[in-house]
């Protein structure tokens, strides 16, 4: 008889033992829920979504956030679990007790002595300074340049104190009420997927496709149907032959951050807070990619430059953001980011897609690529991936032979990106997606090979347009479009224009600064104001009007005119015969300032923390100090 008891007994404790890792998960999902929920809610009110009424980016944000943490952390409750039981395993066999009632005796301790249970939370809580502290100390002074889990252990400190925490209030207070909230959460969150599952079926866009490819530092003048002597870009001439080409296209900034930034957001980099260094790209401006995203569009970004990151804020709107490819100067990227953007292609051709590529490779270091060798004679001091601070150095004695050859081998990465480029377009006809996609093609800024007499190589600090003409093509939908504009464009229109078509509008709520290119209004266009600006190495600003522009340098007081149709490589500065023209574009460039003055009040830009190891690559390509 006293063995049947004892067996119930022990029955009942392997019932506690179930009951408490049912808690633990419990615990767990109402957690995750809280902690997803806090985080969702934060990011809506950070990105203004209410107020420019973005409902799916809304719905989605919650989404997101949810199923992140609440399956985040009931695997880290389950792993808790399992090193607890572990744990206890290994303090009972060291103990020499009888290993299957040791769960049910620990409980039984921690419930019913009270001096126990405070010596319990004590550890837990020391323990939780410890994972803080520790790993926060251990990360930020013996790892410096490392990505490592230590720099996680602070908040896996919190973490777990917080579930021991509720543990122990659960087991002596509310066990059974937490299941079942738990459970009503899991139903509510299976709910919400299941809907908007169903929505992305019912509400499936109507517009094309897009495709936005951004080659860095690929300046106007250097490719074939941009007039260049050297057939570099046979694949991006072919598909400018059914296409539409801006023929000056003009970019916001001579550097790559506030450059795409000002793309994706339409708006002036002053707007923006850009200075001298990247700052994160604020949440209150609306993307090309969220307003795309909020009409059911799959996003997806693939990008080969730290100082287009997510950690600079770029990733907004994107389902998916690859930054694999940011490797810094001496990586090759073309390969892999077209290998990404084909894969991605095929897995999505049945679905409408915004597809974001950013290549690096024409940017410096110039590296030669054997089977585009446009200077195999050369037999100079230069050689290929020299780093820009020994160019720089050995600028003021390179002959016109040392100059030919570092166009050489920037040809070379032209060409060799052109190369795979082409290879994306071949895979966009293969998989029948050609006629109902749009394509742009663009750059973020230029590049200045010695022109100004100051020995300079590179960009960011002037705004000359060596360094802001850029290519600007548009394939649009159909097979038919080919047509050629002289007139002078922004890039800072090419998100309200994209949006237009697609058949789209921007949120009337949000303030945006670029306005749509309307093709078959060519003297709109004409009279068309283009600000461009850098504050890197120089405080400069341009303005260009009817084939006219200004260069001014407001802290020198130093003004600069040309008349870009009669002097396209800006030589002659013609101030003084033109004073009336002046006095407008003084008074222009004097708008435009109080405005921007009024408008950055209102914008706070943060400097991004980035790693040891990413500020070692932007302080070899010059990005920061």
């Amino acid at each position: 008889m006293s063995v049947g008891v004892n067996e119930a007994k022990q029955g009942d404790k392997m019932n506690i033992k179930k009951d408490e890792i049912v808690s633990v998960l419990s615990l767990g999902i109402i957690i995750g829920f809280i902690v997803g929920l806090i985080l969702s809610i934060n990011k809506i009110i950070a990105n203004m979504y209410i107020q420019y009424k973005m409902s799916r980016l809304i719905v989605l944000s919650f989404q997101e956030s949810l199923n992140k943490w609440m399956i985040l952390i009931v695997i880290i409750s389950a792993a808790l679990i399992v090193i607890i039981l572990v744990a206890l395993i290994i303090i009972k066999a060291l103990l020499k007790s009888r290993l299957k009632f040791y769960l049910s005796n620990v409980i039984e301790v921690q419930i019913k002595d009270k001096n126990k249970a405070k010596t319990m939370l004590t550890c837990i809580v020391v323990c939780s300074v410890f994972f803080f502290y520790g790993g926060w100390i251990i990360n930020r002074y013996l790892l410096p340049e490392k990505f490592h889990p230590l720099s996680l252990l602070g908040d896996l400190g919190i973490l777990i104190f917080t579930i021991f925490l509720g543990w122990f209030l659960a087991k002596v207070i509310w066990e059974n009420i937490l299941r079942r909230i738990a459970l009503a959460l899991i139903i509510s969150l299976a709910i919400l997927n299941f809907c908007i599952v169903i929505d992305s079926k019912i509400n499936n866009p109507k517009g094309p496709n897009v495709i936005l490819i951004i080659v860095d530092t690929l300046r106007a003048d250097h490719l074939s149907c941009y007039g260049y002597n050297r057939n570099n870009s046979p694949k991006i001439d072919e598909f400018s032959m059914n296409s539409v080409i801006f023929r000056n296209a003009i970019s916001a900034a001579p550097w790559t951050t506030p450059s795409i930034a000002s793309i994706f957001t339409s708006q002036y980099p002053a707007k923006l807070g850009f200075e001298d260094e990247p700052v994160i790209l604020d949440d209150i401006f609306l993307t090309l990619a969220e307003i795309l995203k909020e009409n059911s569009y799959k996003t997806k970004g693939i990008i080969s430059h730290t100082l287009v990151s997510s950690e600079l804020g770029f990733s907004q709107g994107f389902d998916k953001y690859d930054e694999e490819n940011a490797k810094g100067h001496g990586h090759i990227s073309s390969p892999s980011i077209a290998q990404k953007a084909i894969s991605f292609l095929e897995k999505n051709k049945n679905e409408k897609f915004f597809l974001f590529l950013h290549f690096f490779d024409p940017h410096f270091d110039y590296i030669l690529h054997e089977e585009f060798n446009y200077y195999p004679d050369y037999d100079g001091p230069l050689f290929s991936g020299q780093s820009i601070k020994k160019l720089l150095a050995k600028a003021p004695s390179m002959s016109s032979d040392d100059v030919k050859y570092i166009k050489a081998l920037y040809d070379s990465e032209i060409s060799f990106t052109d190369e795979f480029i082409g290879n994306i377009l071949v895979k966009v006809k293969e998989f029948d997606l050609y006629n109902d996609t749009i394509i742009i093609f663009t750059a973020d800024h230029g590049e200045e090979f010695l022109e100004r007499g100051d020995y300079w190589i590179g960009h960011d600090k002037k705004l000359y347009q060596e360094q802001i003409h850029v290519p600007l093509i548009i394939k649009l939908t159909g097979n038919n479009n080919k047509k050629k504009l002289n007139e002078y464009v922004g890039l800072i229109d090419l998100m309200p224009t994209i949006v237009d078509f697609v058949g789209l509008r921007i949120p009337n709520e949000y303030k945006y600064e670029g306005k749509v290119l309307d093709l078959s209004n060519e003297e709109e266009l004409k009279s068309k104001i283009i600000i461009s600006e850098t504050r890197r190495n120089a405080s400069l600003q341009s303005v260009i009007w009817k084939g006219w522009k200004l260069i001014h340098d407001p802290e020198m007081n130093l003004k600069n005119l040309f008349n870009l149709e009669k002097d396209p490589t800006e030589s002659k500065n013609v101030i003084i015969e033109n004073k009336m023209l002046l006095k407008t574009f003084e008074e222009i460039l004097q708008e435009w300032n109080n405005y921007i003055k009024l408008e950055k009040s209102q914008v706070k830009a943060q400097k991004p923390k980035f790693t040891e190891e990413q500020k070692r690559q932007l302080r070899s390509l010059g990005y920061v100090k």
